[in-house]
């Protein structure tokens, strides 16, 4: 009787630690996949909300380009190179990569990235180290001065209530980007992790 009885408790703890261990897998399994959804749909609406910025000013300077065709050009031209510096800058950021990479360029495909001029390449290399910036958070300022810029020169021939929108999208963005960030930041509490 003393066999069956010490069988029967291996087998009880054999089956209360499969459980458990079930248990602790299942629940870190769905942590991490919602953890991983969460950051994928924050990146996609990062990159929608820059976009919509991009296309509404690429839109709101279409009326000035038979006015000031050659200042229209270089506000385009401009815009898009910033836009995408900031995009492969931010996803930098979120690998890891902006805090460990030290180079003028992101490790990200950017658009003609050298068609910007060399002041404003010096001042992003050095944004960091030297002025303790975030370079997005300085991309995201450098076209928010080009906007404001091209607005009172005429080529953003568009009422500034409409404009604003322009502003809030590159805002929604920016805060996007954060709480992207803020899930790579913040490991799995280390008592869990242990488990």
């Amino acid at each position: 009787a003393s066999n069956i009885a010490v069988d029967l408790s291996k087998g009880q703890v054999w089956t209360a630690l499969t459980a458990a261990l079930s248990l602790l897998i299942s629940f870190r399994t769905s942590q991490s996949l919602t953890r991983f959804w969460e950051g994928t749909g924050l990146l996609h609406q990062m990159r929608g909300e820059w976009f919509d910025s991009a296309s509404c000013l690429m839109s709101f300077s279409r009326h000035a380009k038979s006015i000031y065709p050659e200042e229209v050009m270089q506000f385009r031209q401009t815009l898009i190179r910033l836009c995408s510096l900031m995009h492969g800058s931010a996803l930098d950021d979120i690998s890891g990569m902006g805090e460990e990479c030290n180079e003028d360029l992101p490790s990200y495909e950017t658009i003609d990235v050298l068609g910007l001029d060399k002041s404003t390449l010096r001042f992003l290399r050095d944004c960091k180290v030297k002025y303790g910036w975030n370079k997005v958070c300085a991309l995201q300022h450098m076209i928010q001065v080009l906007i404001t810029h091209n607005l009172r020169i005429g080529v953003l021939d568009i009422p500034p209530p409409i404009l604003s929108r322009v502003y809030q999208t590159l805002s929604r963005g920016f805060v996007n980007l954060l709480n992207a960030v803020k899930i790579t930041d913040t490991n799995f509490p280390f008592p869990w992790a242990q488990m």
